[in-house]
């Protein structure tokens, strides 16, 4: 079996389209030309200051908190007030503590975190020379101040702007949470301790207590022991949450930029390149309203994506010419380090591995992308006995399918069943109860009545029962003249073989109408082996990534059946096509799988929890909802 992460490999050779086991044919052009080298990264100059700086930062908190030189001290405390030395210590102790955090800024390239690294250099020398004399130290942070000014050019990467929105930020709430502690703990001590002769003098206090100056163990002797005791937990907590607070502010001012609208109102124009040379079962999604778009610098070529999570999530490959893609791609990352945006490219396409791979990014295989070729999908033979058996129960029942062809109104006078649209909202609302998440919202539908005029829609109706059993949407893959199954609902006492008829109908249609191919959608999780690869031997260990790979189809099926659903697409003998998700460094890997969770759950991750939206006399869900828009028809599994 293929190893699931790794560095992508070239692109297998060209096929035809297949059955059941075979890899689909690539019903795409020949794979671009390599792009142009990327931009330099200063990658070693970076992790080289970025680590010298946190050493610094090490060696400010340990000489803050450890270092006192009894000679140097009695020396200075003639010259200098103690409270400047307890201050410079404090100042010490916040410095190396901000060193830390701006190193992993410069690890970054952020230039916000250069000029603050210069800054608490500069302010290092002189605070180390009055906390303890420490010439030495002061002489490092003197060096490194140097070094740094000399790497200007390696720190170009955005933060965060700052706007009026950080007015209302959760930081500015724990500033006025600080003050108002402040407020009420001196209070406390003007009046219940007798610490202070007036308010003010108590705040004053406190207020200078935040950077560490004076004893916090401090308490009249003739309060009670738990009094002192209370007291000098207050006063010692003071500087502990302005530490707390500036590092988390510090911390906060290093976010990734601010992501700014600025195409969408080309969608006309992607649409046009849609239509020439889009070929993933996603690339429809360009075109949805939350997505934006990234163009090469002849705008003929372009890569959608959605930002979500300070994350660019591309919707499939690039679009456009082969000899414009690898430029593009070029362009694509470095406008993403600049503005520290970690990328990905969700369901990308094994026609492309070896243009990532020649930019260093890794793929990771998240899936199967099952493909009905019109020309070859036939009713006849064993492979399909079990769907032959479904559409025969179906026709049996009296069931036919209503279509309305994409740009036609289903819901006009004729175009179909009396209370249409009431009834196909009826098949949706039934098939989202108790399902966990609700509608997702990342490359694939949801539910709209007018978004309906769009899509290539079939219903199966039910003469009897006057109702729509099921219905299913599909999108355009314009390049590969095809369709992808995005929306496929239907009721949960629907009658048996609803969904196999509708799919077998829409490749009858789709042949009869000249189509070549229709996608079932990705299949999370499955993993089909190459025909040269032969059948796994029973009593081979299976390797750790199919492993992996099997306990996540297992215990992930309260929410999702990936197996059971990935078996009902299986029993049409599709061929099937890998599915990649391509990311530019392996420590970027989470931030990029918690953009997609959430992108895909508009509700929220709790939306997840079994607990989570199910309303009282709700029955459980059957398994069987799939994330990437697809539809089930297995069979009935156990509640989850």
């Amino acid at each position: 079996m293929r190893t699931v992460l790794r560095t992508v490999s070239p692109a297998p050779a060209p096929g035809s389209p297949g059955s059941s086991g075979e890899r689909s044919g690539p019903g795409a052009p020949e794979p671009p030309t390599l792009p142009v080298q990327p931009p330099r990264a200063y990658t070693g100059r970076r992790v080289s200051l970025s680590l010298a700086v946190a050493i610094m930062g090490v060696v400010d908190l340990l000489s803050a908190l450890l270092s006192h030189p009894p000679e140097r001290l009695r020396a200075l405390e003639h010259l200098v007030p103690t409270e400047v030395l307890d201050s410079s210590r404090t100042f010490t102790l916040l410095a190396g503590s901000l060193l830390l955090v701006t190193a992993w800024g410069l690890r970054r390239g952020k230039r916000r975190a250069f000029v603050a690294a210069l800054f608490l250099c500069a302010v290092s020398v002189p605070v180390n020379l009055f906390k303890a004399f420490d010439v030495e130290e002061a002489s490092v942070a003197s060096a490194l101040m140097f070094w740094l000014g000399v790497s200007s050019e390696a720190f170009r990467v955005r933060s965060r702007e700052v706007s009026f929105a950080m007015l209302r930020s959760r930081a500015l709430w724990a500033v006025v949470g600080l003050l108002a502690y402040v407020a009420i703990g001196s209070w406390a001590l003007e009046v219940r301790f007798g610490m202070a002769h007036s308010f003010a003098s108590a705040f004053a206090d406190a207020f200078t207590r935040l950077f560490g100056v004076g004893d916090p163990g401090e308490a009249p002797t003739h309060l009670l022991r738990a009094q002192r005791n209370l007291l000098a937990w207050y006063l010692g907590s003071l500087p502990l949450l302005a530490l707390t607070i500036a590092v988390t502010l510090a911390l906060s001012s290093l976010r990734p930029a601010r992501h700014r609208r600025q195409h969408r109102v080309e969608a006309a124009r992607v649409e046009s390149l849609l239509r020439e040379y889009g070929a993933s079962s996603i690339s429809w999604f360009a075109l949805d309203d939350d997505v934006d778009y990234f163009f090469s610098r002849n705008e003929r070529a372009v890569i959608a994506y959605r930002f979500e999570s300070d994350t660019l999530l591309a919707i499939g490959d690039p679009v456009g010419p082969a000899e414009d893609l690898g430029p593009l791609l070029a362009e694509f990352a470095e406008f993403c380090r600049r503005h520290d945006w970690p990328f990905a490219f969700f369901q990308a396409r094994p026609e492309l591995l070896r243009l990532y791979e020649s930019l260093g990014w890794r793929a990771l295989h998240i899936g199967e992308d099952p493909v009905l070729w019109t020309n070859r999908f036939t009713l006849e033979g064993g492979a399909v006995s079990q769907v032959r058996r479904s559409v025969r129960k179906a026709e049996t029942a009296g069931l036919t399918v209503v279509q309305s062809p994409a740009g036609k109104d289903p819901f006009e006078p004729g175009a179909g069943p009396p209370g249409f649209a009431e009834e196909l909202r009826a098949v949706s609302d039934d098939w989202l109860r108790g399902r966990h998440g609700g509608e997702k919202g990342f490359c694939m539908g949801r539910f709209d009545i007018h978004h309906l005029r769009d899509v290539w829609l079939l219903a199966a109706w039910n003469p009897a029962a006057q109702r729509v059993e099921a219905f299913t949407t599909w999108v355009p893959i314009p390049a590969r003249l095809g369709w992808a199954l995005d929306l496929g609902r239907r009721r949960h006492d629907a009658a048996a073989g609803s969904m196999d008829l509708l799919v077998v109908r829409a490749v009858q249609a789709a042949r009869e109408r000249g189509d070549a191919m229709l996608s079932l959608s990705l299949s999370a999780l499955a993993m089909v082996p190459d025909e040269h690869e032969g059948e796994p031997d029973p009593s081979a260990a299976s390797p750790p990534p199919e492993r992996t790979r099997e306990f996540l189809m297992e215990h992930l099926a309260r929410f999702y059946d990936f197996k059971g659903l990935f078996r009902w697409k299986r029993r049409f003998d599709p061929a099937f096509e890998d599915r990649y998700l391509v990311y530019p460094a392996p420590f970027e890997l989470p931030r990029v799988a918690l953009s997609l969770i959430r992108a895909q759950s508009p509700a929220g991750l709790l939306s997840y929890l079994p607990w989570h939206g199910r309303r009282d006399g709700d029955e459980p869900a059957e398994a069987g909802a799939e994330p990437a828009g697809a539809t089930e028809e297995p069979a009935r599994a156990e509640p989850a």
